[in-house]
């Protein structure tokens, strides 16, 4: 089976971005996956008026452009596309994904605390982790849905993430989406705590999340710092949880 890893980032970006690219690319070599990486170029595969109605709207454009690069990569003679976050952080570099047979999603468990206060998870699927195979019936129809709901938004009220995440969500409820709970997300509260080996909240974590994650969404977009020790991250996950 052919196999190959696509990654996208900006030319400008923190140096701790470009350690968890390399974490993967290296990841992807050892497992002799395809590598294949992106810069800006990456939304040249959008359609004009796409890009036009979301003009300084990232992660929304790379929504759609992900999926297109996906397609075009299995139409050109993959037979599984793996696509990873730039700000993805490999924590196992021996892991293997899951077989599926056609699509899976990277589950986040994701740590917050509610509004009273109290710690809780909310495992959901997300995008920055997915498989596709060429007998995928989703890539298509999330495809469609993705142009379909932007075409007719009004684009003053555009919500982040609505074709990404959010959608993912709202179809899992309906669709149960195969998901790969090996390949998490770090909410800040999480990454706090891992970083003050805080051990009430990385217990609870561990309690309720069904296996140690093998590699994680570090959600770049929610996080403050421009510089994070990926290698010290990496190792404090490895033995917390």
């Amino acid at each position: 089976m052919k196999t190959v890893v696509i990654q996208s980032a900006p030319d400008s970006r923190p140096r701790w971005v470009t350690d968890c690219l390399l974490g993967v690319e290296a990841w992807s070599k050892d497992h002799v996956f395809t590598y294949q990486f992106f810069d800006d170029s990456f939304f040249n595969v959008l359609p004009d008026w796409y890009r036009r109605k979301l003009s300084g709207r990232g992660p929304i454009l790379a929504d759609l452009a992900r999926l297109l690069h996906i397609k075009a990569t299995l139409e050109a003679g993959a037979d599984r596309v793996i696509w990873c976050d730039a700000d993805t952080l490999i924590i196992d570099g021996s892991w293997q994904p899951s077989t599926t047979t056609h699509s899976r999603f990277g589950e986040e468990h994701w740590l917050q605390r509610d509004r009273s206060g109290r710690l809780e998870i909310r495992r959901q699927p997300h995008n920055a982790f997915m498989i596709f195979l060429k007998a995928s019936p989703l890539l298509n129809f999330l495809i469609h849905t993705t142009e379909s709901m932007i075409a007719r938004v009004d684009p003053d009220h555009i919500a982040p993430q609505m074709v990404g995440p959010k959608l993912l969500k709202a179809l899992h409820n309906l669709a149960h989406f195969d998901r790969e709970p090996e390949a998490g997300a770090m909410s800040p509260l999480l990454l706090k705590a891992i970083r003050q080996s805080d051990r009430e909240v990385v217990e609870f974590f561990v309690e309720r999340s069904a296996q140690a994650p093998k590699c994680l969404n570090l959600c770049a977009s929610l996080i403050d710092e421009s510089a994070l020790d990926i290698e010290r991250i990496r190792q404090q996950v490895a033995v917390l949880l």
